[in-house]
């Protein structure tokens, strides 16, 4: 661990529980580096902690590391534990050492060892350990960071054991990749030798246990009540979404926080790679692909779900994340009259066209016009922070003579104001009023009410999902009423 001499400035600092505070800070090498600060121990106190740990293995069951106990009441549990076995192994603890020998009992026996603090800050969205003494996170704040935690060979062959344990799948040399989710719902991606040569690696992908909310993005400045409105709008009326964006850009959760919008009603199917999508709505059928992973084990693909899909009568098709041929197939169903969305990787709206365009994807041109709208999100710095925006929503008017696509842009980010502006009036609007005969005059206010619910929501902090889905449930059957409510403060 870098001692405090190395440190040339503090960037920030911040706690991350009662016994952990983080500390982002620039070395004397110039750089950037994180720091979890746990309570010291003394020598007395690591010498009991280690007599309790091999003690504890005696009266409570552990095995690859990790204690096994119920989910309920695991804290209380092993305290209980702890103290039997400081009694009947004679290991002495005065009160002011007992609660940090406890920390260090719930971090290595119920949580991820030295990891865990990591796992515990909030801002961390993402962990890299990279191999032995290699250990990387992504940060909300302050993004790629080296942190100061070192793992030996041993210390990571554990861990691959505890992961492994934990996903409940294997990993062995014949079979040395292993994806699954960990009981917080977070993404594991790990792989051993000899796939991995620098020994075992691993990424974790964090997500909001409770997941964000479009009124939680407004409130953050990630999107407008504006253009929250204005995407509400367009999935009522069958306009499919596509959400473009690179890596880390916050697809995905933009993506989760505009179906809690769907009418309460609908159908919901949503396909992807890796369970992410997370919503209140009671009529969501979720599919998940599966790789092959040894012989008879049939492989099954976002093409083949999409397939099932088609059969299933979804109002809304949702794929978490367009890479191959099942972009043509989802176009299909856009063309057969189903809506949905989904999310591309891609730096820019063109970008993403072109993709789709070509192999493997191949969606046909005549096609592309049914991505009625794609919303562009990134990363960006705001003053000193690092802070997701939607930039851009542009409508998609068809596709010209020579293949490409005509774009009217309705919403662009300011970056000098760090606003999400209207910089045009929508066409789709009038494309609506037209197909569903509904007055262009009555869709605008519509699309103010929807402004006005979602801009009070934020104000008064109703963000919880529970409480979103309730609003929203409330508005699709009373439009006025709903609005009246939430002016009241009755949610």
């Amino acid at each position: 661990m870098t001692s405090p001499s190395q440190i040339a400035e503090v960037l920030d600092e911040y706690e991350v529980s009662e016994f952990v505070h983080a500390v982002v800070y620039v070395d004397r090498d110039g750089f950037r580096r994180y720091r979890a600060v746990e309570p010291p121990l003394g020598e007395e106190e690591a010498a009991a902690l280690k007599r309790l740990k091999s003690a504890i293995q005696n009266v409570g069951g552990v095995r690859d590391g990790v204690l096994k106990l119920a989910r309920e009441r695991r804290v209380e549990y092993l305290e209980e534990l702890a103290k039997r076995a400081a009694s009947e192994f004679k290991i002495r603890v005065d009160e002011r050492a007992w609660r940090k020998v406890m920390y260090y009992l719930r971090r290595d026996l119920l949580g991820y060892g030295k990891l865990d603090p990591l796992f515990a800050d909030p801002f961390i969205e993402d962990i890299h350990v990279d191999g032995p003494g290699s250990v990387w996170i992504w940060h909300a704040r302050w993004e790629s960071l080296r942190t100061d935690v070192a793992l030996s060979e041993e210390e990571l062959d554990a861990y691959v054991q505890r992961l492994s344990s934990l996903v409940g799948k294997p990993v062995s040399y014949a079979d040395p990749v292993l994806e699954g989710m960990l009981p917080e719902g977070y993404r594991l991606e790990l792989a051993i030798p000899p796939v991995s040569p620098r020994g075992p690696s691993f990424v974790v992908r964090k997500y909001f246990v409770e997941p964000l909310t479009l009124v939680d993005l407004v409130k953050m400045g990630t999107i407008s009540a504006d253009a929250a409105a204005y995407l509400w709008l367009m999935l009522d009326y069958g306009r499919n979404i596509v959400i473009v964006g690179p890596t880390g850009a916050g697809k995905t959760t933009l993506l989760n926080a505009l179906l809690y919008l769907v009418r309460p009603e609908a159908k919901i199917l949503t396909i992807e790679d890796t369970r992410e999508i997370n919503i209140v709505h009671d009529h969501w059928q979720a599919l998940l692909t599966r790789p092959a992973r040894g012989e008879g084990v049939r492989d099954v693909s976002a093409f083949d779900l999409l397939a099932v899909a088609m059969r299933s009568r979804p109002d809304y098709v949702v794929v978490g994340e367009v890479r191959g041929e099942e972009a043509y197939v989802l176009f299909q169903a856009f063309g057969s009259g189903h809506s949905g969305a989904t999310t591309i990787h891609a730096e820019t709206i063109e970008d993403a066209v072109r993709r789709l365009l070509t192999r493997p994807m191949n969606v046909p041109p005549m096609l592309l016009g049914l991505a009625h709208v794609f919303v562009r999100i990134m990363r960006v710095k705001v003053g000193e922070r690092v802070v997701r925006r939607v930039v851009e929503i542009a409508e998609n008017m068809g596709v010209s003579r020579g293949g490409r696509p005509r774009l009217h842009y309705v919403f662009r980010w300011n970056p000098e104001k760090d606003a999400l502006e209207q910089v045009e009036e929508s066409l789709h609007l009038e494309t609506i009023s037209r197909a569903r005969f509904v007055p262009l005059e009555q869709l605008r206010e519509e699309y103010q009410r929807r402004r006005r619910l979602i801009s009070i929501m934020a104000e008064r902090g109703y963000t919880s999902p529970y409480v979103v889905a309730k609003i929203f449930t409330r508005y699709h059957l009373n439009p006025e009423a709903a609005l009246a409510a939430v002016e009241r403060g009755e949610v």
